[in-house]
């Protein structure tokens, strides 16, 4: 806590919030005060980006949804009523000779048919029940009814691409994708609300350095008139520390708009409201969190949805190529159907003693000649399959290599921190040692004014070193979709 107190000797104006776990209130208004973690939650809860990924999720799993759908039985009905004509039409008379008769009829018709695709085959097994009706109308009007209680039918196709085992393969993982990547959006979330939480805190750390910059300069400006009028300085020392006031209060300005846009910002991301009292916390907390590399690695292979896209390209490439072979070459289709049937003038008699119904036909097509367009869908697909598992090699290779960085960089900000810390502590000293020797005339105004941009650089650089450390650690998460200081897997639930 040592920047905060720090600060608030700084900051004379500045109110020190009491923080309780979430949020800071005041006698006249409540402001929120927000942890690193606790920004995180909020913009996992309320962002607009976290309700996008959410959506995109339940997206693809309506759509898993609808491909098994697809595996099950459908039951449908089709039908026509009334379906009515007036017109000439041809009549074959006995003699062979053909006349033309007026004739006015109208059918109605109903079927139920229940269809199983099998997944396996590619076949389809079918049960279906229908009726039909024919009115004729003429000097004494006729009406003939038609059913089939029941029909039993099978298609299967032989050689043919089998598109519902290919889907069988590819839905699920990409559904699992579709997980993977939801996760992914939630850590890539939060790594973006932590580079958008410390443009805060920097932008505030900034504004703080700046009042104190103008209070301290306005002082050492009245010190340096006095010694100027008794003669102890120079006019040009003078000059300086006005120039050096002038300055200050120019950054004051600038960093106050810095200030405010970057609440802005984050407000927006966490998805607050525009005027919400929002302050930010410094986490100085820097957790010991040991990364092992063959375990991240391994993380990062099984977890993260690149991994399992490289397998999805490898599978539609697959499947593009068995399509083309399949295509180019012999194909054929058996359908066979078994029933009963019946007809009638009577819709009671309808069902009584029904007859036989059966047919099978076998369909085949044989491509002949085509100019070779074939041999050139398989050359291209057998291709586009090698050109996939060249880049897949590629990529996994680049993927591997960017988790060793990340895995470095995370282990060099650790310590990082630690230096810049030090740092800060030995420039916050060496800053109030050369502004008391400034105060006995030991040491000229130059020289303050540099110890006093050291200390500022200082304190800027250890809050980035912060950050820098936070960013790593999401970056990391992100990557291997792994808590490396709970020891487990990242889980995010809609």
């Amino acid at each position: 806590m040592r920047i905060f107190v720090r600060i608030s000797a700084i900051l004379l104006t500045s109110i020190i919030f009491a923080f309780s776990s979430a949020f800071a209130q005041t006698e006249e208004d409540r402001t929120y005060v927000l942890s690193l973690q606790e920004s995180i939650e909020v913009a996992i809860e309320s962002s607009p980006l976290s309700r996008s990924a959410r959506y995109a999720l339940i997206a693809s799993q309506w759509r898993h949804q609808s491909y098994r759908a697809d595996l099950l039985p459908g039951l449908s009905m089709t039908g026509n009523a009334p379906n009515y004509q007036s017109a000439f039409r041809e009549n074959f008379n006995p003699d062979g000779t053909t006349s033309l008769i007026y004739s006015r009829q109208s059918n109605a018709s109903v079927r139920l048919s229940v269809d199983q695709p099998i997944m396996y085959t590619g076949g389809n097994l079918s049960i279906s029940s229908g009726i039909t009706r024919l009115g004729i109308f003429a000097n004494e009007n006729t009406y003939l009814w038609s059913s089939t209680p029941l029909v039993v039918g099978y298609t299967q196709p032989l050689f043919q691409f089998n598109n519902l085992k290919w889907r069988n393969r590819i839905e699920p993982l990409e559904l699992r994708i579709a997980e993977k990547r939801y996760v992914e959006a939630m850590e890539e979330l939060s790594l973006t609300v932590t580079q958008r939480y410390f443009d805060v805190l920097l932008s505030k750390i900034n504004l703080d350095i700046a009042e104190f910059n103008v209070a301290v300069n306005d002082s050492i400006y009245n010190i340096s008139q006095g010694r100027y009028n008794v003669g102890n300085i120079a006019e040009n020392d003078l000059l300086q520390t006005e120039l050096q006031l002038r300055n200050a209060e120019a950054a004051l300005s600038q960093a106050r708009i810095n200030y405010d846009q970057q609440l802005k910002n984050f407000r927006l991301l966490l998805g607050l409201y525009p005027d919400t009292p929002l302050d930010v916390d410094i986490p100085e907390d820097i957790p010991e969190i040991a990364v092992d590399e063959s375990i991240a690695m391994s993380m990062a292979r099984r977890n993260n949805s690149t991994s399992l896209n490289f397998e999805l390209q490898s599978l539609e490439a697959e499947r593009n190529l068995d399509q083309a072979e399949k295509q180019s070459s012999f194909s054929a289709s058996i359908q066979a159907n078994f029933g009963l049937n019946q007809t009638s003038e009577n819709f009671t008699d309808l069902y009584s003693e029904p007859l036989n119904q059966q047919f099978v036909t076998l369909n085949f097509q044989i491509p002949i000649f085509n100019w070779g367009k074939q041999r050139a869908e398989v050359n291209f697909a057998r291709n586009t399959q090698r050109q996939v598992a060249d880049d897949i090699a590629f990529e996994q290779a680049q993927f591997d290599l960017q988790i060793q960085n990340v895995i470095d960089d995370f282990h060099l900000q650790r310590d990082q921190v630690e230096l810049a810390r030090l740092s800060d502590q030995i420039a916050d000293r060496r800053y109030e040692v050369a502004r008391n020797r400034y105060r006995i005339g030991q040491i000229d105004i130059t020289n303050l004014f540099i110890a006093q941009n050291e200390r500022d650089a200082a304190l800027r650089s250890y809050i980035q070193s912060i950050r820098n450390f936070w960013i790593s650690n999401y970056n990391l998460r992100r990557l291997t979709l792994f808590d490396f200081e709970e020891n487990t897997v990242i889980h995010h639930s809609l």
